[in-house]
């Protein structure tokens, strides 16, 4: 028996309840909104909005600040997900900044919002329909468990996107682009479970397995970083002599 699978059996034998988003989290509202046209390229403070790009611009207005926190925002037009763990400036309209309830874990809750199917409406609003869709709820320690592998996933993922930025070639592209479809199947994997009555429960595969996959996967990727290293140490050395 894994060890998820152990917490789970010990924790919540019954089964994991399935609980609307919009009962998982409380609405944080920002003291002023700004305008694309306040936006920086330098500044004291991020500014968070609802686009893809994470932090979009800078402001030194403190005013408009947030406090340091764990956040979940959420683009209602273009339901962009973002967790922000520091103090930002919210940028124009159509942001929901989210707080989680008691007992429950911000990171576990963005992976899980992450995870909903959210019908699309076009650029029309979303959190009207977000918030309707249940996420399994277990207790923190099984949270804490999930959060931990699918971080996992995803500081391999950046990690890739750094080398990538320095290093352009097909294989590393390739190479993201398998980390990014792993960590979304693990994340369905993950938080995707049975449902029983007004409960969800599960039959998951050991996560020995996923940690085999994992230990192969980064020493697949070592062995080529060290490969492409020396391949660039000896043509430097060549360069040299």
């Amino acid at each position: 028996m894994s060890e998820l699978d152990r917490l789970i059996a010990e924790l919540c034998p019954n089964g994991v309840e399935l609980v609307p988003l919009g009962k998982c989290v409380i609405s944080k509202t920002a003291p002023r909104k700004l305008s694309s046209k306040e936006y920086k390229e330098s500044g004291a403070y991020p500014i968070i909005d609802q686009g893809q790009k994470f932090i979009v611009g800078y402001t030194n207005d403190a005013s408009a600040l947030l406090e340091k926190g764990d956040y979940i925002v959420f683009g209602d037009h273009t339901c962009n997900i973002k967790y922000v763990d520091f103090a930002f400036a919210q940028g124009a309209d159509g942001l929901k900044i989210l707080l989680p309830t008691s007992h429950i874990n911000t990171r576990y809750l963005f992976h899980a919002f992450s995870n909903l199917k959210i019908p699309t409406r076009g650029y029309s609003r979303h959190w009207t329909i977000a918030k309707t869709l249940g996420i399994p709820l277990p207790p923190l320690e099984i949270q804490r468990k999930i959060v931990e592998v699918l971080d996992n996933f995803m500081e391999l993922t950046a990690e890739l996107t750094a080398e990538l930025t320095a290093e352009l070639t097909a294989e590393l592209t390739a190479e993201l682009t398998a980390r990014q479809k792993q960590y979304e199947y693990y994340r369905n994997f993950l938080l995707t479970f049975e449902r029983i009555d007004n409960t969800i429960s599960t039959d998951r595969q050991t996560d020995r397995q996923t940690d085999r996959q994992t230990d192969r996967q980064t020493d697949r990727q070592t062995d080529r970083q060290t490969d492409r290293q020396t391949d660039r140490q000896t043509g430097s050395m060549a360069d040299f002599r």
